[in-house]
């Protein structure tokens, strides 16, 4: 399914622009087509429903927005000036290859740059589209507003387990949990299973928390990921690829149910999953709003390790998806009425 990640890591998809990748999960998901409801932002939800009468109901959510950038100004000189969408690095701000999409899907290369005040602090970001003054630029077809994100094009890495393009945050994501409902597709399972491809995380982790609001499911799980801290390769890393998904004990925005992280510790350990253990310093994912919703829902991360996330390249490790699909597949397999209400249980 190379080709599926391929494809999803070259799609454009801001928030709430996330026409591109929700076409094609809507596409490589087609079995479940009767299942497919939205919330208001654009999140897809696709249900697997339980073999049994009166199941409870887990979420798994991998959001489709990644970091990026709308067209904001338009100089006399037929530049156009960039308002960021998300936490892209500064480092990925410098002449770098972009690429913009018009109200009519038509695609415009260009190169980003900036502008630095006088204390060397980044104050302006620009794209050069190639036009040379601002009437040429509005007969293009493009407008302020329109989409612009890392012009990148995904590779696999020679003599390597590892992939790299852009929006790895989160199409590596998106693509774990498409080839888990696959996996799920003809199982008998004890539990309703959404797949919620969600809408906006990057700003605010929005779309989760109204799946969250209009599902109301029991138990809730994060498909993202976390990076890779390139140059440490020792004992405080736990984000190494090939070492399988993180489980995360904390991150500003959410400490999750110590009863399901065991749970999924011993889980995987029992099924010979590699898994990772992990904190975040800050940060979050997009169970920091949806585990607040119903009253509250008992909720957890699994983080896939990618490598400089929110650049215009990520890498990625191949063995990673499998470990990581392997997981949620685990997780929906495993669980009943019983183990979800133990989880309540204080």
């Amino acid at each position: 399914m190379i080709e599926l990640l391929e494809k999803l890591s070259n799609a454009d998809s801001i928030a709430s622009n996330e026409n591109e990748v929700r076409n094609i999960i809507k596409n490589e998901l087609s079995e479940y087509s009767k299942t497919f409801t939205y919330d208001g932002l654009g999140s897809l939800m696709i249900k697997k429903s339980a073999s049994i009468e009166k199941a409870p109901t887990i979420m798994f959510a991998a959001h489709m927005d990644e970091v990026g950038f709308m067209i904001r100004n338009i100089s006399d000189i037929g530049f156009v000036h960039l308002m960021p969408v998300g936490g892209v690095e500064d480092r990925a701000k410098i002449n770098q290859l972009v690429r913009a999409t018009s109200q009519t899907g038509k695609k415009f290369y260009g190169v980003m740059n900036i502008i630095r005040n006088p204390s060397g602090e980044i104050e302006d970001i620009y794209a050069d589209f190639g036009f040379d003054n601002r009437e040429e630029f509005k007969n293009s077809g493009l407008q302020i507003g329109d989409m612009v994100v890392f012009g990148s094009s995904f590779r696999r890495l020679e003599k390597t387990k590892n992939v790299t393009g852009k929006a790895m945050d989160n199409r590596a994501g998106d693509f774990a949990l498409i080839k888990a409902m696959h996996g799920l597709f003809n199982k008998n399972l004890n539990v309703n299973v959404i797949a919620a491809f969600t809408s906006s995380e990057e700003v605010g982790t929005r779309g989760a928390r109204l799946c969250s609001n209009i599902v109301k499911p029991d138990l809730f799980f994060a498909v993202d990921v976390a990076k890779h801290p390139e140059l440490d390769r020792g004992f405080t890393n736990h984000r190494k690829l090939g070492y399988g998904p993180m489980i995360e004990f904390y991150d500003k925005t959410m400490i999750p149910n110590r009863k399901l992280i065991n749970y999924l510790r011993k889980l995987a350990k029992r099924n010979k999953v590699p898994y990772q253990e992990d904190m975040f310093k800050g940060g979050g994912t997009d169970a920091a709003t949806a585990h607040l919703e119903n009253s509250g829902v008992a909720s957890a991360v699994i983080g896939f390790p990618i490598k400089y996330c929110h650049d215009p390249y990520s890498f990625a490790n191949i063995e990673d998806f499998e470990y990581t699909s392997n997981l949620i597949q685990l997780i929906a397999e495993s669980m009943d009425k019983e183990k979800v209400a133990e989880f309540y249980n204080f």
